[in-house]
């Protein structure tokens, strides 16, 4: 991600509070205080960064909401209603602004958004995965997608995050790659947008790129060479992060994402768990443990979450992945019953 979401994002909200002065957040009716995003959802349908927050970031909103949709929790209605409130602010060639606050309800674009690139495919999948009847939100998907063309730099095979950029992320380009092909697999979206899938690059092309650019070669070693070109220094995002993103995208699957993800864990795992790798504490990560087959360290996860929820060190995509470990790990009544 251009903006490497979870490492700045205490930066931006100090960034956005000192472009506006904020008013207090809408208040949020009682009947919706227990639905899923309760703590960030406006009474507009707006999906802030922060719980009440006063700023909405598509890509976090649109990545938590299929998270938690992924893992069986129904936001139909918020998917529905962000949509609705996104739509306008979409630009005439496609891609979208960051959105801020300001004055009472009033919200304005403040900013290029997290990642053009990822950010198109995770819009036409809200449509295909949550909100397949909305015809709106689908006609806005091909013109995401029309965009998401001209990020595609056929020389070096890779996704640039931001047009007018030359940066380009692994992560991103996994993200990309792996929408496109679920995508393309619905036939009823291939159906409607064949003429502009046709116009992105296929997963062999892409798969092969990740190794050519970045150094990506899972069965030989845990993290790329590079996690974004240009190179950036050593951080744990985005070079300790990038191996996870093949596993929570199904790049990798079966024995050998049980490998990769036994291979993070040793090298990182226990710093994660104790929350000490980054001021956030990465459901992303509990996600993959998860997919992998690991459901005590995605446990583990969940059970830390409330703390850190406590403590501040929250997010909306650190909430997509406490509701949907929630709905999946939590026993039921009748389970517990049982026992």
């Amino acid at each position: 991600m251009v903006f490497k979401f979870f490492g700045c994002l205490l930066s931006v909200a100090l960034w956005a509070g000192n472009v506006q002065a904020a008013p207090p957040a809408p208040s949020v009716s009682s009947a919706a205080a227990a639905a899923p995003f309760s703590d960030f959802t406006m009474a507009d349908g707006a999906l802030t960064v922060f719980a009440q927050g006063d700023y909405v970031e598509p890509y976090s909103a649109i990545k938590a909401l299929l998270v938690a949709h992924r893992l069986g929790v129904d936001v139909h209605s918020q998917a529905e209603k962000f949509a609705t409130w996104m739509l306008p602010f979409q630009q005439a060639n496609g891609p979208f602004p960051r959105i801020c606050r300001s004055g009472g309800s009033r919200w304005l674009a403040c900013g290029p958004s997290d990642a053009d690139d990822s950010l198109a495919v995770l819009w036409c999948a809200l449509g295909s995965e949550i909100l397949p009847t909305h015809r709106e939100l689908d006609a806005s998907c091909h013109k995401a997608l029309d965009n998401l063309a001209t990020l595609w730099e056929p020389q070096r095979q890779s996704f640039r995050a931001i047009f007018g950029q030359p940066a380009a992320y692994f992560a991103d380009n996994v993200e990309v790659m792996a929408f496109l092909q679920s995508l393309r697999a619905d036939e009823n979206v291939f159906r409607r947008h064949v003429d502009v899938l046709a116009k992105l690059p296929g997963p062999e092309v892409m798969l092969s790129a990740l190794q050519r650019n970045y150094g990506y070669m899972p069965d030989q070693k845990l993290e790329p060479t590079a996690a974004s070109i240009p190179s950036t220094p050593y951080a744990f995002y985005p070079y300790a992060v990038a191996p996870i993103y093949p596993l929570i995208y199904d790049v990798r699957t079966g024995k050998a994402r049980e490998h990769d993800w036994q291979s993070w864990r040793s090298k990182y795992g226990k710093s994660w768990l104790e929350g000490k790798v980054d001021h956030f504490p990465w459901g992303l990560i509990a996600w993959a443990a998860y997919k992998s087959g690991d459901r005590k360290s995605a446990q583990a996860w969940l059970h830390n979450s409330a703390q850190w929820k406590q403590e501040g060190r929250w997010n909306i995509m650190e909430e997509g992945v406490r509701l949907g470990l929630s709905n999946t790990l939590t026993p039921t009544a009748s389970t517990q019953a049982a026992k």
